[in-house]
C-alpha cells in the first residue's frame, strides 16, 4: 500500500507518527480505575476497556484515509 505523506502537513504527520507509536493493546491501569477500565494508549483518559479512546482512534483513522488518497 502506497502511503501519500504530502497529503498531510508537518504537524499532522507528527500527530500521526505519535499515535502510532502509542500503545494500542492491553490495560494500562491506575490504582483509581475500576478493573475493567483503563487510560487511552494515546491520550491517557480514562475508558472502559483498554487500546485508544474513541477520540483517537476517529482521528488516527481520519489521518490514514488522508494518507491514502491518491493525488490527482
Amino acid at each position: 500500500m502506497f502511503l501519500n505523506w504530502g497529503n498531510l502537513t508537518k504537524g499532522e504527520r507528527a500527530e500521526y507518527m505519535s499515535l502510532q507509536m502509542s500503545s494500542q493493546g492491553g490495560y494500562d491501569h491506575s490504582g483509581y480505575l475500576p478493573d475493567d477500565c483503563g487510560e487511552c494508549g494515546a491520550c491517557g483518559q480514562p475508558m472502559l476497556g483498554s487500546g485508544w479512546c474513541p477520540r483517537c482512534r476517529a482521528r488516527w483513522r481520519g489521518l490514514r484515509n488522508k494518507l491514502e488518497v491518491k493525488e490527482k
